[in-house]
């Protein structure tokens, strides 16, 4: 099979495209012919070795992926070759086959292709623990989502929405605030025309937002603190800006604030010293709910670019230029 190839831990560029041995269904796994991988902004970081999980080198990059299961190890059941599905991995995505663990793979909803599943893995299911496992979401709350053209944001806006908030998104371009709107925003905010402090208190009547997701960090989270009521949740999903911030904590105390972390991750095994098998029911109960969601209409994945394996780089800038909207993949 061809796939590409980490050798050396640094540039995303340096990377390059090899043929390597078929991998063989260990007990307990599932084969995959990969249709489609998830290119993201973590991936560029655990290629330069910056991630908080370092993959013994070399290694084949990519963690969410959608394909055809080709073959079936010893101990699974439920799973046969043939069947259509999406998984979480720790890493080789980015290939024509890669392995699976099986109580990672589910299979696809009708109606959704392979490269939309890429985003069933982590960008829905995060956006999900993000605001009902850690925020407590109830419905008639305003939640404030950064980064909303994104994969997590956009997803965010969407569940948001569906389980009954009012949504208010920040994205940088008009386009993008529209494709947030399109997809159950109630107010979109350019947010590179100007601070969406001022906007959101005035939507809220000066109260500040229940919940805020954020997936940008820096001066973002600091910015949302103020944007805030009392007793409101911000879970922090990630740091697209690069920088990690310090918040001015005594603004919690003040109105009674949670700041709270969720790295996924975790419930998936990929975090050092945990491999996720305490969460497996929680896991499928959240699966099973976005299912329906996405059965009822409520969530429209939306994979704005395609690339061929080999163009695994212009891929990763493309993501890293912030030019996409939801999901980028690669389709070997």
């Amino acid at each position: 099979m061809r796939a590409v190839v980490c050798d050396a831990y640094g540039p995303f560029e340096n990377l390059t495209v090899k043929s390597l041995p078929d991998p063989v269904p260990g007990p307990g796994e599932v084969a995959i012919d990969v249709k489609a991988a998830g290119v993201s902004f973590a991936q560029s970081l655990t290629v330069a070795g910056k991630y908080q999980v370092k993959p013994d080198l070399p290694f084949v990059p990519g963690v969410e992926i959608g394909g055809v299961i080709s073959a079936v190890g010893d101990g699974v059941s439920g799973l046969e070759a043939g069947a259509r599905v999406f998984a979480a991995i720790t890493y080789g995505g980015f290939a024509e086959r890669a392995l699976a663990r099986a109580v990672y793979c589910r299979t696809l909803p009708d109606g959704m292709d392979f490269a939309q599943g890429t985003l069933m893995v982590t960008s829905y299911p995060t956006a999900y623990a993000a605001l009902l496992w850690k925020a407590g979401l109830v419905a008639g709350e305003t939640v404030l989502v950064h980064g909303a053209s994104g994969a997590v944001g956009l997803a965010a806006v969407e569940i948001a929405k569906a389980k009954g908030a009012e949504v208010i998104a920040t994205a940088g371009t008009d386009e993008k605030c529209a494709v947030a709107r399109e997809h159950g925003a109630d107010l979109a905010i350019n947010y590179s025309e100007g601070d969406f402090l001022a906007p959101v208190k005035e939507r809220t009547g000066g109260r500040g937002v229940d919940v805020v997701i954020d997936p940008v960090g820096g001066e973002v989270l600091a910015r949302s603190l103020r944007a805030m009521g009392r007793e409101a949740r911000l879970v922090t999903v990630g740091y697209a800006s690069g920088d990690i911030p310090a918040p001015p904590v005594n603004l919690l105390l003040v109105k009674n604030m949670s700041i709270i972390g969720l790295n996924f991750g975790t419930y998936m095994g990929w975090s050092p010293g945990d491999d996720g098998g305490a969460y497996l029911g929680r896991l499928g109960a959240l699966h099973t709910d976005l299912a329906r969601m996405f059965a009822d209409g409520c969530l429209r994945p939306v994979v704005s670019h395609r690339f061929a394996l080999d163009d695994f780089n212009p891929a990763m800038q493309t993501v890293l230029g912030r030019q996409s909207v939801g999901k980028v993949v690669l389709e070997p």
